[in-house]
C-alpha cells in the first residue's frame, strides 16, 4: 500500500506547477458554483411567455363583441359591477354576458386600461424606488413579453400602488416614483417610451382589503384599451 503524502510532500506539491495548476482549477470550479448559485436565485418569477399569453387575450376580447355590442365597461368597478365584493378591490373583470363564457371587460375611464393588470412582482429598497436585482430579472422578461409581434401595437399603463402605512401624500410619490423607476428600466431595455405610460395611485386602489396588507405594495401594468 502506498504511503499517504507526508506535510513536507504535500507542501511541496502544493508549490510544484501542477500543485498550482490543480488548485487554481478547484479554486475556478468553487467560484463557478457560487455565481451560478446566485444566478439561479434571481431567477424570474415568471416568463416572457406567460406576459405575451396574459394580454394577447386581453387583447382578442377587448375586440371581440358579445352580443350585439362589444364587452366593454369604461368606468370604476364599483360602476361597471355594483355587486363586486369589496375584497376583491381596484377593477375587475365585471358580470358575465352573452353566452356565458366571455366576460366584459372594465376599462379605467382616465387611462383607458382594461382592468386585468399583470403584476410585475417587482421589489425596491426599503422606502425607497431603487429596483431590486430580483425586479430587474422579472422586467427583463416583461420587455421580452411585450416584443412579441402581436403586442407591437400594443400601449400599457405602469401603475404604482402603496399599503396604508404612511401619509396619503408621501405614499401617492412613492408610488410614482416606484413606477417610474419601472418605466425607465424597461425603456432602457428597448422598450419604446411611448407606448408605456405611468401612474401613481399610492394607497387608494388597494389589491385587498386589509390596506396595510403588504400584498398591496406593487407596480401592475395594464393594456390601454385600443
Amino acid at each position: 500500500m502506498t504511503n499517504p503524502l507526508t506535510t513536507c510532500d504535500r507542501n511541496a506539491f502544493r508549490h510544484s506547477k501542477p500543485g498550482r495548476l490543480l488548485l487554481a482549477a478547484a479554486l475556478s470550479f468553487a467560484l463557478t458554483g457560487l455565481v451560478s448559485g446566485s444566478a439561479s436565485a434571481q431567477d424570474a418569477t415568471y416568463s416572457a411567455d406567460d406576459v405575451t399569453r396574459h394580454f394577447k387575450q386581453l387583447k382578442t376580447r377587448s375586440l371581440k363583441p358579445v352580443g350585439t355590442s362589444r364587452a366593454l365597461c369604461i368606468g370604476t368597478r364599483d360602476e361597471c359591477n355594483p355587486d363586486a365584493a369589496k375584497a376583491e378591490g381596484g377593477q375587475v373583470a365585471v358580470t358575465s354576458e352573452g353566452d356565458g363564457n366571455a366576460q366584459a371587460l372594465v376599462a379605467d375611464p382616465e387611462t383607458k386600461a382594461i382592468g386585468e393588470g399583470f403584476n410585475l412582482l417587482v421589489s425596491f429598497e426599503y422606502a425607497s424606488a431603487r429596483l431590486s436585482p430580483s425586479a430587474r430579472v422579472n422586467l427583463q422578461e416583461f420587455a421580452k413579453g411585450i416584443d412579441d409581434p402581436a403586442l407591437a401595437s400594443a400601449t400599457f399603463v405602469i401603475e404604482g400602488h402603496t399599503d396604508g402605512i404612511g401619509s396619503a401624500p408621501y405614499n401617492q410619490r412613492l408610488s410614482e416614483d416606484r413606477a417610474a423607476a419601472v418605466t425607465e428600466f424597461l425603456v432602457s431595455l428597448g422598450v419604446g417610451r411611448d407606448r408605456l405610460k405611468t401612474v401613481g395611485y399610492g394607497k387608494t386602489r388597494p389589491k385587498v382589503a386589509d390596506i396595510n396588507d403588504p400584498s398591496n405594495r406593487r407596480v401592475e401594468s395594464k393594456l390601454v384599451l385600443e
